[in-house]
């Protein structure tokens, strides 16, 4: 009779722990969901009943959290907008560590004088969470710019070419000595909300709101009003489409080379019950002049255009020429 009892009391116990492990599942999926619903660029564009019934089926069988990964990025993909993504709990722990303690090679900021008259200096992607790593990317870019400062250039390069994207707030902090204005880029949102981004004195703001504060140990490089040469790429995406579309308009500025990827919205990170990432995309970047860049693929088209070639050495002349005489005729 004991013997019969304890079977029945594990048995009983073995299904509470699958039922709650069922139900916990389901709550993951279903908040996962509902965030999209809520925060998608597409919000009102989209079939959410069929989005949540077909999601919550192909997760049905799910034992496990990881289950559910692949049925959440397929949700991600109906949203249509090319630019929404998921991040597993250990890939964001990666980013949350950082370059140095992942064993990567930290983003090289190139800065040099050209011809003894042109500041050329590198703005690469950074894909990292760890703030240190932003402080390091923003205090080495402005070290650059001080120095190159000394030498009273005729103008400056900022080369975009090969930046894919990564964290827009470290990026945008490198480059706003180079912007003329307040408001130079921004993303508009399913309800036709734009919200613009700024910074000033180590803090980036998102419409009035200081979400970013960082660690200065450079001065920041006073306003540049010199000629600036952007240089963009195919390659050119995502958050560095937002510094492009920051000197779309500006009266000191040209850009130069490709129309860009074509990544043109923002995204929001939004963490899950197992520490997850859900990347979303909740709106399109709008320039200075209200411009809003929604159609995906089309990218930013350049001021002065060049022609790519297989040969990457003729490319990086035929660039570097237009920016001189960009410079040279201001």
């Amino acid at each position: 009779m004991k013997k019969l009892i304890i079977i029945t009391l594990i048995t009983l116990f073995s299904s509470n722990s699958l039922l709650a492990q069922s139900d916990s599942i389901t709550i993951y999926v279903t908040k996962a969901l509902k965030i999209m619903k809520n925060k998608s660029v597409n919000k009102s564009r989209l079939n959410w009943d069929e989005i949540f019934d077909k999601t919550l089926k192909e997760s049905s069988n799910a034992k496990t959290i990881k289950d559910t990964y692949p049925a959440i990025k397929n949700a991600l993909s109906s949203l249509n907008d090319s630019h929404s993504n998921f991040y597993p709990e250990e890939v964001v722990r990666a980013y949350t560590l950082g370059y140095k303690a992942t064993g990567q090679k930290f983003p090289v900021i190139k800065g040099e004088l050209l011809k003894n008259q042109y500041a050329y200096i590198s703005l690469p992607d950074i894909g990292s969470f760890n703030k240190d790593d932003w402080n390091l990317y923003i205090n080495t870019f402005y070290a650059k710019v001080n120095d190159l400062q000394k030498h009273h250039p005729k103008g400056w390069i900022i080369d975009l070419r090969g930046n894919f994207g990564g964290m827009l707030y470290p990026m945008y902090a490198a480059v706003a000595p180079f912007l003329d204005s307040k408001n130079a880029v921004g993303t508009k949102d399913a309800e036709g909300k734009i919200e613009y981004y700024n910074y000033k004195k180590g803090k980036f703001y998102e419409g009035s709101t200081a979400t970013q504060l960082f660690q200065l140990t450079q001065n920041e490089p006073k306003t540049i009003k010199k000629p600036i040469a952007i240089l963009v790429n195919k390659v050119t995406g995502s958050s560095a489409e937002f510094i492009t579309a920051a000197f779309v308009g500006q009266k000191n500025v040209n850009i130069i080379g490709t129309n860009t990827q074509g990544l043109t919205s923002g995204n929001q990170e939004y963490k899950l019950l197992d520490g997850s990432f859900l990347v979303l995309t909740i709106g399109n970047i709008v320039d200075r002049t209200g411009k809003e860049y929604s159609k995906i693929g089309e990218g930013i088209a350049p001021n002065i255009k060049i022609e790519n070639t297989t040969d990457e050495t003729k490319n990086n002349e035929a660039y570097l020429k237009k920016a001189f005489d960009y410079i040279d005729g201001e």
